[in-house]
């Protein structure tokens, strides 16, 4: 018996749909996130603190006429753990968060980052870097969101009585190019080449989800045209010697078919 032409056609179809629904789950978020970052130098940069029992947080909020967009929140005297809010309406939208898993003080930490995504004021969808990848239940979303919201309320509340910060950050910046491919080292680099020839590179710290994808599948995109959004911030990278001055990249928009 011959094997229907079409199956294969609908099996395509169903996988692209569910692609897409991935992806369009998350593109408020993502426009959102894109452009908080690309407006945050003209933004009000404040500083804070906040205490938790025995946990203190230090605290940079990003205020649009008053109104917090974002926060970065630094756990702890090590600095380990660092957490950013996105905010809609001074709640949280979209978190992205980053630790290290293992004994405190090892020197062999393995680095872990989450990405958590907000609707009507609770999370549906949670992804995790660690391994082995954890099970989420219910009650782990419910928890976390719990979390994530008391300490997002705590944390405008002391931004809005912060105090001014030292120097806006720059704003971020677009270049067009063909890409190249991903340099894997202490840590990931985004390689392309410009309209003008020149070959430059930026770091992937934390991109959102149009770069993630091409970390998955990088020789699957290596000749494409590219439009890049990227900026300039001090980074601390301890496997670099510290805090240094870098360019990242924010996001990736694909511009035409392969050279």
């Amino acid at each position: 018996m011959k094997s229907s032409p079409f199956l294969p056609v609908a099996a395509l179809l169903t996988a692209f749909a569910i692609s897409a629904n991935a992806q369009s789950d998350t593109a408020h978020h993502r426009a959102v996130y894109n452009e908080i970052n690309a407006n945050e130098a003209a933004l009000k940069k404040v500083t804070a603190t906040h205490k938790e029992d025995e946990t203190a947080f230090a605290l940079t909020g990003f205020l649009d006429g008053g109104e917090v967009k974002k926060i970065v929140a630094v756990c702890g005297d090590d600095g380990d753990g660092v957490t950013e809010y996105y905010l809609e309406g001074e709640k949280p939208l979209f978190v992205f968060n980053t630790y290290r898993k293992g004994a405190e003080g090892s020197k062999n930490r393995a680095k872990v980052e989450e990405r958590l995504y907000f609707k009507d004021g609770n999370i549906f969808k949670w992804l995790t870097t660690e391994k082995p990848a954890p099970v989420f239940h219910g009650e782990d979303y419910q928890a976390t969101t719990e979390l994530y919201t008391t300490n997002c309320e705590a944390f405008v509340a002391a931004l809005k009585k912060g105090r001014p910060a030292d120097k806006p950050k720059a704003a971020a910046k677009l270049t067009d190019g063909t890409f190249l491919g991903i340099d894997e080292g202490d840590y990931f680099h985004w390689k392309m080449r410009t309209v003008d020839g020149e070959e430059v590179s930026y770091f992937i710290l934390k991109p959102d989800a149009s770069v993630d994808k091409v970390i998955e599948n990088p020789e699957g995109h290596v000749g494409k045209k590219c439009r890049v959004t990227w900026k300039k911030s001090v980074e601390n990278l301890p496997e670099a010697g510290g805090k240094m001055e870098i360019e990242q990249i924010l996001s990736v928009e694909w511009l035409g078919k392969k050279k």
